[in-house]
């Protein structure tokens, strides 16, 4: 992965950024260098700077965005989604979250922490009607898969998947990943689409 940038506000650093990207480069408000970035990038943009909506708009059309937020809230996301960001991740996260998260979006995916993530499956698992029966794919997939899958669908986090099959988190990760390909989708947000 290239050089990580992150644009934050004054007197927030966090150690975990150092740790999930080897030196990335950081500009505190109100510094934003952005004609030296190489384009398809990471760029993590905090949202305590006043200046985040104009960067993310700015950056977006060459950059994979990540907004990072010190308070999490769906209508942030929205706007950060909205902006052209492609990652939505809380400033307190560890180290491996925000390796996973730029991992994600630059697969293609979206980035959305679990919790806001299991608001919207819980919310859209009701609010879009199924255009497809849900049973309809049980045949595309091994029986486990549709039991976790199914779970997913209803907004139980990764955990509770786990505690609820009697199964790791791990495995959980390993048969939604093999679900998301028989599918032909990326991530839950997907899958909740999908039907």
């Amino acid at each position: 992965m290239a050089k990580v940038v992150i644009y934050t506000a004054p007197g927030f650093k966090a150690s975990s950024w150092h740790s999930a990207f080897s030196e990335p480069i950081i500009y505190t408000y109100p510094v934003a260098v952005t004609n030296t970035l190489q384009a398809g990038g990471v760029v993590l943009i905090h949202s305590a700077r006043s200046d985040w909506q104009a960067l993310v708009q700015q950056l977006s059309a060459s950059q994979l965005i990540i907004v990072i937020s010190q308070q999490l809230s769906i209508a942030e996301l929205q706007l950060a989604l909205t902006l052209g960001g492609k990652g939505y991740i809380d400033a307190g996260s560890s180290s491996g979250n925000f390796t996973q998260a730029a991992n994600t979006v630059s697969s293609g995916a979206l980035w959305i922490p679990a919790t806001l993530l299991n608001q919207l499956n819980q919310f859209l698992a009701k609010a879009i009607p199924a255009q497809h029966s849900w049973p309809s794919f049980e045949s595309r997939l091994s029986k486990r898969e549709y039991e976790v899958a199914s779970l997913a669908r209803q907004g139980l986090s990764n955990k509770s998947i786990a505690e609820h099959l009697f199964i790791t988190e791990r495995t959980v990760k390993q048969h939604l990943t093999a679900t998301f390909a028989k599918l032909g989708i990326k991530d839950r947000l997907q899958l909740i689409m999908l039907l």
